[in-house]
């Protein structure tokens, strides 16, 4: 009894193991896409040519998600309900059409494709401002480097302040701007906000990971693969373990 009671928890923990290993190596690799919204009045003939420019630039980058709202087409008010939580939320008095949204930012009111390209470039950028021969920076760079793939429509830039004074100028605006205190390096800017510091992967690391995941959702596909994977790493552990 007591045999078969050690070869059942053995198993058990075997199954488990494995299913840890998998999700952890899944969640490593698996793409995230960022979510964009799109908010235009298709009565507007310029907000249709832009709306028409903005999905031309957005099919150019692999790992956006793009959603188109017509205003002119909200029957159950569904997407007045939306642009008037996020009018809210960053304390405007009106969204002016057409406007985009997406990881923290609002950006309305666009006139021309190069400004609302430009702008988007602006959104999917993530800055870190760094130092050489900073440790916690090193640590930085190799943990966004580990999971630079994870989100393909984010670009990342590297800023040495102490060789470069408008890096340093442009990071104490934006420490000012967002009402931070620069206490260590690397001082990192994206979704519309900063990240002080580098601590290590599993703690500030984690915070990273928390913000840009919130902004994104993984591909289909790839939530597929893994239930798939997981289904196929779990018998093969339990006819091991059998074995």
């Amino acid at each position: 009894m007591n045999g078969h009671y050690r070869v059942r928890r053995v198993l058990s923990l075997a199954v488990a193991t494995a299913l840890v290993l998998t999700v952890v190596e899944v969640s490593q690799a698996a793409v995230q896409c960022f979510s964009l919204d799109f908010f235009y009045d298709s009565t507007s003939e310029s907000d249709v040519m832009l709306r028409s420019a903005f999905e031309e630039i957005t099919d150019q980058r692999t790992g956006l998600r793009v959603l188109f709202h017509d205003v002119s087409q909200d029957e159950d008010q569904k997407i007045r309900k939306r642009i008037d939580s996020i009018v809210r939320y960053f304390s405007l008095t009106e969204l002016k059409l057409p406007a985009i949204y997406g990881l923290r930012h609002v950006v309305a009111n666009l006139k021309s494709k190069d400004v609302m390209q430009r702008r988007l470039k602006e959104i999917l950028t993530m800055t870190a401002f760094v130092r050489n021969g900073c440790p916690h920076c090193r640590d930085a760079k190799e943990f966004l480097r580990k999971y630079r793939s994870r989100y393909p429509a984010m670009s990342i830039v590297y800023r040495e302040v102490t060789t470069d004074p408008n890096a340093r100028n442009d990071m104490n605006a934006l420490v000012s701007r967002y009402r931070r205190s620069a206490a260590s390096l690397p001082v990192i800017h994206f979704c519309n906000g900063l990240s002080i510091g580098f601590d290590r992967e599993a703690t500030t690391g984690k915070r990273v990971l928390q913000k840009l995941d919130y902004w994104s959702w993984p591909t289909p596909d790839l939530c597929t693969t893994l239930s798939e994977r997981i289904g196929v790493q779990v018998t093969r552990s339990v006819q091991q373990g059998a074995a």
